[in-house]
């Protein structure tokens, strides 16, 4: 007698059920990954109007980070400088007492240059495209974080080593409430506490610090008792 299917097709079912269930696994797998801030975040690099370089700026001149985010001491965001704090360095083209010739004459021709002059000279500000920003629904409060010693390294990394500007952590809730659980593990002694004091915006020092052996359960712990820090990690805190 034969048979309208041959045996084969019998197994049918549990080919089914063992490819639709691995498929399934892939997908909840590459969701985990694929459609988190880990991926979609980190790297962010948007083109700006004006290239500007941090590195130069920042590790090459010793420009403060403050000089031109001036509000992260006090304000609740941190604040884009204006096209005015840059002309404060950019402008003098007669006082060449301490201005380089060859250094003033790149303004006439470099794009960057020629776009912050003209920013200055209509008034109309330079559309800066933000690159950290966190949702709607989450507040960060910048003076609170700085004030009570977490360095800019935490969350922008090392922004004086950055020739484009771009997000080296994801800013997630998860990545926040791994430091609330955890401040020892990046809190610095800004005001000498517990021994010599560290500018919130030396970004090397700090970054040899955090990374060295037993921070955290020493010179980290002792500034937690010290300022009696104790970060929030109910939904409130930054849900409001």
């Amino acid at each position: 007698m034969s048979y309208l299917f041959p045996r084969w097709t019998n197994q049918l079912p549990a080919i089914i059920v063992t490819g639709l269930g691995g498929l399934l696994f892939l997908v909840v797998v590459g969701g985990w990954y694929y459609l988190t801030p880990d991926f979609y975040e980190i790297g962010y690099q948007p083109e700006q109007p004006v290239s500007f370089n941090h590195q130069i700026h920042v590790a090459q001149l010793g420009i403060d980070c403050r000089y031109c985010h001036s509000q992260v001491e006090q304000g609740h965001h941190s604040n884009v400088p204006s096209t005015q704090v840059c002309m404060s360095c950019h402008a003098g083209e007669g006082d060449v007492a301490y201005l380089n010739r060859e250094l003033w004459a790149a303004h006439k021709i470099n794009p960057n240059l020629v776009n912050l002059r003209a920013s200055y000279e209509t008034g109309e500000p330079i559309r800066w495209r933000r690159i950290h920003k966190v949702p709607e629904y989450a507040h960060f409060n910048h003076a609170v974080h700085v004030n009570a010693g977490v360095s800019c390294y935490s969350c922008h990394g090392r922004m004086d080593q950055q020739v484009v500007a771009h997000q080296v952590h994801s800013l997630s809730m998860g990545w926040c409430l791994d430091c609330h659980r955890n401040p020892e593990e990046h809190v610095v002694d800004v005001d000498g506490l517990v021994g010599e004091p560290v500018e919130i915006t030396a970004l090397a020092d700090i970054q040899r610090a955090l990374e060295s052996d037993g921070y955290a359960s020493t010179t980290g712990a002792e500034l937690i008792q010290a300022k009696q820090l104790e970060p929030p990690q109910h939904c409130a805190a930054c849900h409001y």
